[in-house]
């Protein structure tokens, strides 16, 4: 909205008295808001990622070398301390069409009968298009949907065996099993020539966490050291981009030390990530969607990511302590992943700070609670539009006293206007004697040219906020409003919201009072405002227009109501 909307008069050039002073302090303090803006709106248009750029990240096949022989460590040296090993690459094994089918109503994953990795996902009534029917997909990445042989992200979990590498479990028996607690479980067997493998794997009958246990028994005569681990490898493949910037895609570890610590695919490539510590977690998270391993946090863990240059793959995890087995002994592990959309009352169950993941940037202590309104909004309303139209309102009873002192003062400003026109006349082009007696008389009759520039100030941090959650909110996408509105976190498809915001501007700007020695340049600077941010609005989501679009309803109507009272007064 127009700055001229808030701040009232425009003092003029600089003078030696402590009035003109304030004057030109008010030039200077106006001016740097009209930058800030402009700088602000222009940021979050970079930030927004357009379609395409989501498709390509979720949805669109890859470029990669296949590198089905890789060796099962890229270094030479492991990382952690405990001994062994580096989590890392585990060596890919092609194979065909020997996969293991887990699901509950909301998730269906594949796992490989061999390594026992997770090589596929689908998220069964999340779709990739608004209108189409295909299954929203993380783990797989191939280059043929019927196969994942080739598969450019997964997880798994289980143990390296010290000095022969990770334990393939050759799982070849699954048994389904539903739990007293209503649980989905799928016990998986298999075995090999030193070990019997048993994988436990129980899902909720919905939702996207996945409770995964590995127990071996050793059959071997041998002392034998096994490590646990888990571990995400995703491709190292480029995501064009769409012309605009995508939010963050990459590594999130969370650890005593840090509890949210972001450690980008750069970042690996220039040096390979570790840290040690009790309990934690590690997700890889891209707009919307993420998946995580958690483990007990009773335990220590050493944190670890890599990229290996020979396979062009990112590895993330970690690895706990190391288990000396003799014959007839078994090691248990469990851990927890989350392979779904960033849901932060299931992530936040699941352990603390997970939800972190759903990312409010350094204004998230106003996120959460627009957050949590905008999600009371859809539960009263069933409708995310509604449930913006709701947090609006909420938004603006809360700075409503400070915008009432603002509108008050403009209100007076507009019964001084003829005072100041006589001033104009009597004073003509001498604008240091006309800004003098002016602040003489806004000191007379209690008015506060400069208050009216804190109803901006104070609705930035809001409406800023009020983006990272629009831009993180995953039930947002795809949702619809009405008429012509049929996703929220699209652009307007025919710029009504944008021209309708416009035309509020305005409108918002004839109900300004306009002091008689505005500067020129900012007063045309002010014309144009309703043009440049209808032009930038049509590339922002509708659900953010919308949110502005209220707002300025509203504070339409406060000016209004205002300037009425002061005039009646």
């Amino acid at each position: 909205m127009p700055l001229k909307e808030y701040c009232g008069a425009t003092p003029g050039e600089e003078v030696a008295s402590t009035m003109s002073r304030e004057a030109v302090n008010m030039d200077v303090i106006k001016t740097s808001l009209i930058i800030a803006i402009g700088v602000t709106f222009y940021y979050l248009l970079l930030q927004w990622p357009t379609e395409s750029v989501t498709k390509e990240i979720i949805g669109q096949e890859a470029s990669y070398k296949n590198n089905i022989n890789d060796s099962e460590s890229s270094l030479t040296e492991p990382l952690t301390t405990f001994s062994d090993p580096d989590v890392g690459e585990e060596s890919s094994v092609d194979i065909q069409g020997n996969y293991f089918d887990v699901q509950n109503k909301d998730l269906s994953l594949k796992i490989d009968s061999k390594t026992g990795r997770f090589v596929y996902s689908e998220l069964k009534n999340i779709t990739k298009e608004k209108d189409g029917t295909a299954p929203f997909e993380i783990f797989g990445k191939t280059k043929s949907p019927d196969s994942f042989k080739e598969n450019l992200y997964f997880a798994n979990s289980g143990f390296y065996v010290q000095g022969e590498g990770y334990l393939k479990p050759n799982f070849s028996e699954i048994l389904k099993n539903i739990t007293d607690s209503g649980e989905i479980e799928y016990q998986l067997l298999g075995d090999t020539e030193r070990f019997d493998f048993v994988r436990k794997v129980r899902l909720p009958s919905t939702g996207y966490k996945i409770s995964v246990e590995d127990s071996v028994l050793s059959k071997s005569n041998e002392r034998l050291q096994l490590t646990p681990y888990v571990v995400i490898e995703r491709d190292g493949s480029p995501v064009e981009e769409g012309g605009l910037m995508y939010t963050y895609l990459g590594p999130v570890f969370s650890s005593t030390n840090d509890t949210y610590e972001k450690y980008d695919f750069e970042d690996i490539k220039e040096a390979p990530y570790q840290n040690k510590s009790l309990g934690g977690w590690v997700a890889l998270i891209q707009h919307y969607f993420l998946s995580a391993w958690v483990p007990n946090q009773s335990l220590e863990y050493l944190y670890q990511a890599r990229y290996s240059n020979r396979s062009e793959r990112f590895s993330l995890g970690y690895t706990s302590r190391e288990n000396v087995v003799n014959y007839g002994d078994s090691v248990s592990t469990e851990n927890v992943l989350y392979v779904g959309p960033k849901l932060p009352g299931q992530l936040a169950e699941i352990e603390e700070n997970l939800d972190l993941t759903v990312d409010y940037g350094f204004l998230w202590w106003l996120g959460k609670p627009m957050y949590w309104f905008l999600e009371l909004g859809n539960k009263i309303f069933n409708n995310w539009g509604m449930a913006i139209i709701f947090l609006t309102v909420v938004l603006k009873i809360i700075t409503w006293p400070l915008s009432a002192k603002a509108y008050v003062s403009m209100g007076k400003m507009r019964e001084l206007a003829p005072k100041m026109q006589q001033l104009q006349e009597k004073h003509g082009d001498n604008r240091q004697a006309m800004s003098q007696e002016m602040m003489q008389m806004y000191q007379k009759e209690g008015v506060n040219p400069l208050g009216g520039c804190l109803p901006m100030l104070a609705q930035l941090p809001f409406f800023l906020a009020f983006y990272w959650v629009l831009l993180e909110t995953v039930e947002l996408r795809h949702s619809p409003f009405f008429l012509w509105i049929d996703d929220l976190s699209a652009m307007d498809p025919y710029f009504i919201l944008p021209i309708l915001n416009g035309a509020g501007m305005y409108l918002s700007q004839k109900l300004t009072p306009t002091p008689p020695n505005a500067d020129p340049m900012q007063a045309q600077m002010m014309k144009i405002f309703p043009l440049v941010f209808a032009v930038i609005f049509a590339w922002f989501p509708s659900g953010l227009v919308l949110y502005w679009l209220v707002n300025m309803v509203i504070q339409i109507f406060q000016q209004w109501w205002y300037s009425r009272k002061a005039l009646a007064n």
